[in-house]
């Protein structure tokens, strides 16, 4: 405003001065003229001074005077802000790109669909990727189909493990963030020892548990034996409670077969597996479970008979059969146990509630963790092994699907998991004869 209003003062002022002239001279025109003439001078070269300058310069503004004045402070005051705005910014990126050469993971800038923009100093060590690469699309220089699913189809979370493409023996954990609908980054570590690591407990606990799984049984047939054979009912006794703690152990060590082998081997997919009639699978585990059932029990049973699944029957059963011996062992005498397999939109849903002790709500997040017990007295009061609940969480990862369990102590529990449409498949009953 300060620049209009001089403009306007001494335009004002050349305007009276031609007003006097013309007055003088009797010939208004000319004197208007004569006033304003300077002015206009003035003005056009003040402009002509900020038009150079504008162009020409990024230094202070030469001597104007008014609006021109006015402006080019203005614009000088932009310009100093924004490059002192462009240096921090520069020096921003500068550090930036340093902390991301000095990481031990690889990092890809991906473009489009997986054309490289950048890498950094580990994206050359691990992925062997060099300079003249940049532009070329990832999937073509890295064999790998589980990557090439990731990079493909944008749904997919979550990591991946992939040999190294150097081809020197080094495993990679591979993940890609999706920045915007153009720009992705991959990140790969280096989980070599991680996987050997793995790959040594694997082996022990499987090489454990086959080597006690046949002295277990055997030991097991002489005790049934014995108590079949003997009379004296304290000798009985004495057979029943070494029994036990053998059979607890034999159902240990199969636990733990299951959960090396669940670890080991690659799941299948929707397209890979065999149609499961659950259904019938229901029926068949709470026929099996019924040994566990006290006459003051009571399992209602919701299940819509043309739902199928496509999986691993054996695991699926292993899983389903946990959730239901469980709800069944921690209820109390009247307790109900229900038991739902329906459609939810798209999806399928199985869930199993009882009238229990119920869980804490602390105590629900590590419920899956291997060996861990809420109540450990109880649980091996009951048979528990430990190990129930993480190969239902296997499984169920095995399957594209995840535990939900809803829980409040004295109240009971709910646990719950949903299948995606993918796998859910519909079979209609025959028609009845």
């Amino acid at each position: 405003m300060r620049g209009w209003a001089a403009e306007a003062a001494w335009f004002t002022i050349a305007l009276l001065t031609g007003l006097v002239l013309g007055s003088l001279f009797d010939w208004f025109t000319m004197g208007l003229l004569l006033g304003i003439a300077p002015w206009l001078a003035w003005r056009v070269r003040d402009l002509r001074r900020f038009d150079a300058w504008l162009n020409h310069s990024l230094g202070r503004p030469p001597p104007m005077y008014g609006v021109p004045e006015d402006l080019a402070y203005r614009l000088w005051r932009l310009r100093r802000e924004s490059r002192n705005r462009m240096q921090r910014l520069t020096r921003a990126l500068r550090e930036l790109q340093q902390a991301t050469e000095a990481l031990p993971d690889a990092a890809v800038l991906l473009e489009g669909q997986d054309s490289i923009a950048w890498f950094n100093r580990a994206g050359a060590d691990l992925l062997g990727l060099e300079q003249r690469d940049l532009g070329r699309a990832l999937s073509g220089l890295m064999r790998s189909p589980e990557l090439v699913a990731v990079l493909h189809h944008a749904e997919l979370e979550g990591a991946i493990e992939m040999p190294s493409p150097l081809a020197d023996g080094r495993t990679l954990d591979v993940r890609v963030i999706v920045l915007t609908n153009a720009r992705r980054l991959l990140l790969a570590r280096d989980v070599t020892q991680v996987a050997k690591l793995r790959t040594v407990r694997q082996d022990f606990i499987a090489n454990v548990s086959h080597e006690l799984r046949t002295p277990l049984t055997v030991i097991l047939g002489y005790l049934e034996a014995l108590e079949d054979d003997t009379e004296a009912d304290v000798l009985r006794s004495t057979l029943q409670r070494m029994q036990r703690p053998a059979t607890r152990m034999k159902t240990l060590v199969e636990d733990l077969l299951l959960l090396s082998r669940l670890d080991s081997t690659s799941p299948t997919g929707s397209d890979t597996g065999s149609e499961v009639n659950v259904p019938a699978l229901l029926r068949r585990i709470t026929t099996e479970a019924g040994a566990l059932v006290t006459d003051n029990h009571r399992i209602e049973l919701e299940i819509d008979l043309e739902l199928r699944l496509v999986g691993v029957e054996r695991e699926l059963q292993s899983a389903l059969s946990n959730l239901i011996v469980n709800a069944i062992r921690y209820s109390p005498d009247g307790g109900v146990i229900g038991i739902r397999w329906c459609q939810d939109g798209d999806e399928a849903r199985f869930a199993v509630s009882d009238q229990g002790i119920g869980v804490a709500e602390e105590h629900v997040p590590r419920l899956t963790e291997r060996f861990y017990r809420v109540d450990v007295g109880r649980s091996r009061d009951a048979g528990g092994t430990g190990l129930g609940l993480a190969i239902v969480k296997h499984v169920l990862r095995r399957h594209d699907s995840e535990l939900q369990v809803v829980s409040r102590p004295g109240q009971g529990s709910t646990f719950s998991c949903n299948f995606p449409a993918a796998r859910v498949r519909r079979k209609p009953l025959p028609p009845p004869k």
